[in-house]
């Protein structure tokens, strides 16, 4: 199954840092750069076939989201990976999300309210670290000895390749029956 990225608040969230970083790892070089506004990239598969990359250097621009859909698309084809994986290596944060997942790790003694998920991320399981207080801690505490889901809202950022939920709005036990949060 192929899978295309239309997800503009995704796509909007990408930093052309980490797109540029990206391309030079992959082996692309830049052509051509104007300004602050864009920069050209260059490819030649082995089988000698050449594509190019117009990435904005601009994450403000009207079109920046849809030009993002474009690179990946581009990526997808010369790598021969999917949108998904590709996104998921470039993703550095994503601003409001809700994550479902299960707790699978408890704090320390020395670091209370810590705890550690595993929830989708762009489709892919990942562990997720997070900060809690008191009251939610408890109910991690319980989602976690009882495997019981949960679900929480706040910005995803990775940070050293780890994902961390920060501003953490609501974090609660989901219940599977009427597939919302737990009161």
């Amino acid at each position: 199954m192929i899978v295309t990225v239309r997800d503009p608040d995704i796509l909007s969230n990408l930093d052309p840092q980490i797109l540029t970083s990206y391309l030079q790892a992959k082996g692309w070089y830049q052509e051509n750069q104007v300004e602050k506004k864009e920069s050209v990239w260059i490819k030649t598969t082995d089988s000698g076939e050449e594509f190019d990359i117009t990435l904005p250097l601009n994450p403000g621009i009207r079109s920046y989201a849809l030009r993002m859909a474009e690179i990946l698309a581009i990526l997808e084809t010369v790598e021969i990976r999917s949108q998904l994986d590709i996104l998921s290596d470039l993703i550095t944060k994503i601003p409001n999300t809700e994550i479902q997942g299960l707790v699978i790790r408890l704090a320390e003694r020395n670091h209370p309210g810590n705890v550690t998920i595993i929830g989708f991320v762009v489709g892919k399981p990942r562990q997720i670290k997070l900060s809690l207080s008191e009251s939610e801690y408890n109910q991690a505490w319980t989602a976690y000895h009882q495997r019981l889901p949960v679900v929480c809202t706040g910005d995803l950022v990775k940070e050293n390749d780890v994902f961390v939920l920060k501003k953490t709005t609501s974090f609660s036990l989901y219940d599977t029956l009427t597939e919302q949060a737990a009161v």
